[in-house]
């Protein structure tokens, strides 16, 4: 933006939020106020859309999710009309951010390939490497890993050929943790520990203090991953020392949910406790509900995993609550939506892209990648018509969760490739049950499963699921590290009923997941039915 032509007051101004930028946040807002006030006055675009975009990004530093989205929408439409398409390109390449840690990731690959689009229509490459960053973690956070990778690529390339631009180590190192992260999901052993290697010699000596945090959390999951415990404690004790209530709290979420992940999975609670109570506080201030629900599954799974069945009860209802907020939260994001399009130019090459991109996602979206079973989300939408169209039809519903008995001493044991390959056999059995009528089967999440049963009576819901128990046992899929039996088992536990007003599939969960924890506490490879009516 060329300010030679204003006055002397509204140079020092703009002079004023280029210093501070990224450093005092109040001295930022504070100038941008009276350039706003200043713009309007003068009825000048240009001024307007700086000030809005100054504010939007101030609050984006500031983790205030909510300020950042109004100040960062108002501020396209003054920039489009005067032209500034690099700022148009930031604030929808971090639009796109916000959106996906809002849970939305259609929204944010919009957001992403209209930022690329105008980058690729007015040559700012400076730019565009940014955005091709942001697709590789919106795509590794949806699971298409070597899509992930192609993205990242590109902006290390761009990097690799300008090392002299401002920031250049921060950057790459954020580049080289992606790649890491995608690699260590695909156990590319060669590939991950080449990316450890180069951040640990040609970024880690040069970076702040607080800039380091996610790369010893990178580096602990990578010496879990290779077997050396030793290595990963002493980077878990480098986190603890480092962590920080004042880290950017978007930019390493995902790196400290991977690294809350491997802290629980190892069962580390004390060190599990001590990042989650940072991350926690952090995400709360940000008021984006998505971080907050994401967050709370890991302390369900904790509570589950060590038995304190009432305070998992407790965090299950939160986050059912969350649930409920981000749906009206997602449903101001669409009118958001419609709005920034309405006033958005008409670009048929971009809408065409984005239709492309979006009709690809909506179908990875409900589909779990490694099974090709449909997933959590998909289980919610279905669950939905399925409870109001028995509610209507005084007809039975039954939802049935099961696991894979003993399922950690067979990832542990066999490895991690042979636990995919025991999950897809597991799946592929339940995709045959679901070719009978009034049956649909999901991936709930690691080795749990759910089915939910339509109209069927209580008789010919137990007989299907013993056939389904019948038939894993009957295949004699080897495990010798079961406790229970030399080969892999599943329990299953049950809730039937004729749903009544406001009864939901969340509820059904609650009585099939106790009933299941009855089974693990008896015995295994076994099944509990309980009656909806008695919850």
């Amino acid at each position: 933006m060329d300010v030679g032509g204003y006055s002397r007051e509204v140079q020092l101004l703009i002079s004023e939020i280029q210093k501070n930028r990224g450093k005092d946040p109040n001295a930022v807002l504070k100038a941008s106020e009276k350039l706003l006030a200043c713009g309007k006055g003068m009825k000048d675009d240009a001024l307007i859309g700086y000030a809005y975009f100054s504010r939007g990004e101030t609050y984006y530093l500031l983790n205030d999710a909510s300020n950042f989205y109004s100040q960062m929408l108002s501020c396209m439409g003054p920039m489009e009309r005067v032209k500034e398409w690099g700022y148009v390109a930031m604030a929808n390449n971090m639009l796109g951010i916000v959106s996906l840690n809002r849970g939305n990731a259609p929204f944010a690959l919009d957001y992403f390939i209209k930022a690329i689009s105008i980058c690729q229509e007015y040559s700012l490459p400076d730019i565009e490497w940014m955005i091709h960053m942001n697709l590789g973690s919106l795509y590794l956070n949806i699971e298409e890993f070597q899509k992930s990778i192609s993205h990242t690529e590109i902006a290390y390339r761009y990097l690799l050929d300008h090392s002299n631009m401002e920031g250049y180590i921060e950057n790459i190192t954020a580049i080289m943790l992606g790649m890491g992260r995608a690699y260590l999901k695909l156990d590319r052993e060669e590939k991950y520990l080449e990316m450890e290697k180069k951040l640990r010699c040609d970024c880690l000596p040069y970076l702040q203090d607080m800039d380091k945090i996610v790369i010893y959390c990178f580096f602990a999951r990578v010496h879990q991953a290779i077997g050396e415990n030793d290595a990963r404690d002493y980077w878990i004790d480098m986190v603890n020392k480092s962590t920080s209530t004042s880290m950017p709290i978007l930019d390493v979420f995902d790196d400290f949910f991977d690294y809350l992940s491997m802290l629980l999975s190892t069962e580390k609670y004390d060190d599990f406790f001590k990042a989650y109570t940072v991350l926690d506080d952090l995400t709360k201030h940000t008021t984006i509900k998505n971080l907050e629900r994401k967050l709370l599954t890991l302390k369900i799974r904790y509570y589950r995993r060590v038995g304190q069945i009432e305070e998992y009860k407790i965090a299950s209802v939160l986050y059912f609550e969350l649930s409920e907020f981000m749906e009206r939260e997602n449903r101001l994001m669409v009118s958001n939506m419609i709005v920034m399009r309405n006033s958005y130019m008409e670009l048929t090459q971009i809408n065409r892209k984005v239709e492309e991109e979006n009709t690809f996602l909506q179908k990875r979206s409900e589909t779990d990648p490694l099974t090709g079973m449909y997933n959590r989300l998909k289980l919610n939408e279905y669950s939905d018509e399925a409870f109001e169209k028995a509610l209507i039809n005084r007809a039975s519903i039954a939802v049935e969760i099961l696991d894979i008995d003993f399922f950690k001493q067979y990832n542990d044991n066999y490895g991690h490739q042979a636990g995919d390959d025991c999950i897809k056999f597991i799946a592929s059995k339940l995709m045959d049950l679901s070719n009978e009528p009034g049956v649909f089967t999901a991936r709930y999440g690691g080795d749990e499963f759910v089915i939910i049963y339509e109209g069927l009576s209580r008789e010919k819901v137990e007989e299907k699921a013993n056939w389904l128990r019948n038939e894993i046992y009957e295949a004699n899929w080897e495990h010798l590290f079961s406790l229970t039996d030399n080969r892999v088992t599943i329990s299953q536990g049950i809730c039937y009923g004729i749903p009544v007003r406001d009864a939901s599939l969340f509820a059904y969960l609650q009585g099939a997941d106790k009933m299941l924890y009855e089974v693990k506490q008896q015995s295994r490879n076994a099944i509990k039915i309980c009656d909806a009516s008695e919850l």
